[in-house]
């Protein structure tokens, strides 16, 4: 199919969408598409014949965030993001100069289906929002932790080593953020596992958090039959001594 540019307003957002984005989500996809406008062309809108978002409703969401800004709030908040100060000036100039011109006269990028039915239209808003891959997390170590956050991903930054960095404030810690699981947990380093070893072995925690029927997805990742304890090291898994 065809894709074109029609005026940003002529777009509906679709209110019986079910799927839903937190506040910090959003903005990070606002920053997403600031830093690489040309995302938009290579995943554009999908519309129906009503001009009503069946595909891209969180990003037409984000470009009527974007129309909202001035030219130098953009600027301002392209220049705060790490993966936009990586790229050489003239990316950077054309980048801002692509947003200057599109506050001119805010366009999105679209792709009208007018012959699904409204089953088709249902099946379709739902299809496009399940994922049925999931992460090679071997290979995805390989890339840098700071853009894969800058790019929409969780990314955990462990709790510090030196706990005494990250005293226990309530029921959070100071030092070092949390994941979503675990933050609001009254949890403190007397509750986790000892480690075994003497005072000058040098080891590192990883906390994973998972859901009971998630359970067989994580003895697969890490080679186990069965979760039978909550401590593992680390050549019990590698060595396959479980």
């Amino acid at each position: 199919m065809e894709t074109k540019k029609v005026k940003l307003t002529q777009v509906a957002l679709n209110e019986a969408n079910p799927r839903t984005i937190t506040e910090p989500k959003m903005q990070k996809l606002v920053d997403s598409i600031l830093v690489f406008p040309r995302m938009l062309e290579l995943r554009p809108i999908v519309i129906d014949e009503t001009f009503t978002a069946l595909g891209g409703n969180m990003r037409l969401k984000a470009l009527t965030i974007i129309s909202g800004m001035s030219a130098d709030q953009i600027r301002e908040r392209l220049t705060g993001q790490s993966v936009f100060s990586k790229k050489a000036q003239g990316e950077q100039e054309a980048i801002v100069a692509y947003w200057q011109k599109w506050l001119t006269r805010p366009q999105a990028v679209v792709v009208q289906e007018q012959s699904l039915t409204e089953d088709e239209k249902k099946q379709f808003i739902i299809k496009d929002n399940v994922s049925f891959g999931q992460w090679d997390w071997v290979a995805l170590g390989k890339w840098d932790t700071e853009d894969l956050g800058a790019w929409g991903m969780d990314v955990w930054t462990p709790p510090p080593t030196d706990w005494s960095n990250g005293a226990k404030q309530g029921n959070d810690f100071s030092g070092g953020a949390l994941p979503p699981e675990l933050q609001g947990v009254d949890i403190s380093p007397d509750d986790l596992p000892k480690l075994q070893g003497d005072d000058d072995t040098e080891y590192q925690r990883v906390i994973i958090t998972y859901k009971k029927e998630q359970e067989q997805e994580l003895c697969n990742l890490l080679g186990i039959e069965k979760v039978e304890k909550v401590l593992y090291e680390l050549n019990e898994i590698v060595d396959g001594a479980v």
